[in-house]
């Protein structure tokens, strides 16, 4: 019974498993201008807990909050490499959040660079 109990939660939390979305945004051209400005979150999110990951790491553009509540960001920069950038944006909740959301959140983006 024990061993049916232990297998019955290993399968129930392998399901629970989720794959993060990922949001596609307006594609890119090698060497040339990119701007987008993308609504990161509906809260405020705090400064030292705002973290940002891409991928490749010399991709050429920048990811910079707009103003103090860190919940709209600018993407510039001009692209140097044909490779697709991923983009990790992870936050912290500032205030109340819904009833079954967490106060740390990620969103993932990705962008295709075009020749």
């Amino acid at each position: 019974m024990k061993r049916l109990f232990i297998f019955a939660l290993a399968c129930f939390t392998a399901s629970c498993t989720v794959t993060p979305k990922v949001e596609t945004l307006p594609d890119a051209e090698l060497n040339k201008p990119y701007f987008t400005e993308l609504n990161v979150t509906k809260y405020a999110a705090y400064p030292d807990n705002f973290r940002v990951k891409m991928d490749p790491l010399n991709s050429g553009l920048t990811v910079k909050p707009t103003d103090e509540w860190y919940d709209t960001v600018h993407i510039s920069g001009t692209p140097q490499t044909k490779q697709d950038i991923t983009i990790e944006i992870s936050y912290y909740v500032r205030g109340e959040v819904g009833w079954f959301e967490s106060k740390a959140q990620k969103k993932f983006y990705q962008i295709k660079v075009k020749e």
